[in-house]
């Protein structure tokens, strides 16, 4: 018995190498897949609100455009059309109004594994008596044009890097 080995069971040796690498790692990489980070903090401004008596319309948005980066780690195009934004209180959640600054208005599309930043603004309707938290965390779960959902946490402050995280992580 020779111990040569048939071309045929070679070719398909490496036909099921290549395949396998397709079905774990490119296909994976061709999922719609959005990150958010936000860089900049928000800034918390107060009014009555126009059509209700005796509530509050709170606005939370960026003091400097472009303070939520938004990572497209996909190796397919993507493109968020709106989003919806939610308010964590003492008495549960409280669903808001979204918006955004300047002329950064969605859709926001992306490039193959490109980043951009945005300039959302969240919108929420209190009674007048309830006091919104020292640091609110809100939500938002941004919707593609396929229909998937991405969510992030938001705090009125940017979250703080250590110096001592390598440069990459302190970018991002």
């Amino acid at each position: 018995m020779d111990s040569v080995l048939d071309p045929k069971l070679i070719f398909s040796a490496l036909s099921f190498v290549f395949t396998a690498y397709f079905w774990l790692v490119k296909a994976r990489k061709e999922r719609p897949n959005l990150q958010f980070h936000q860089l900049s903090s928000f800034r918390l401004s107060s009014r009555r609100h126009p059509t209700k008596a005796g509530w509050k319309r709170h606005c939370l948005q960026q003091i400097e455009s472009g303070g939520v980066l938004a990572v497209n780690h996909s190796t397919r195009q993507n493109s968020i059309i709106l989003f919806d934004c939610f308010l964590m209180t003492e008495r549960g959640v409280v669903e808001g109004d979204w918006g955004y600054s300047g002329d950064d208005k969605p859709p926001w599309n992306f490039g193959p594994e490109t980043t951009i930043a945005l300039s959302p603004a969240f919108f929420f309707d209190l009674p007048e008596g309830t006091a919104m938290p020292a640091d609110p965390e809100f939500h938002a779960h941004f919707i593609t044009a396929s229909g998937t959902t991405f969510s992030h946490r938001f705090t009125l402050e940017a979250p703080q890097r250590r110096s001592s995280e390598p440069p990459v992580a302190r970018a991002a």
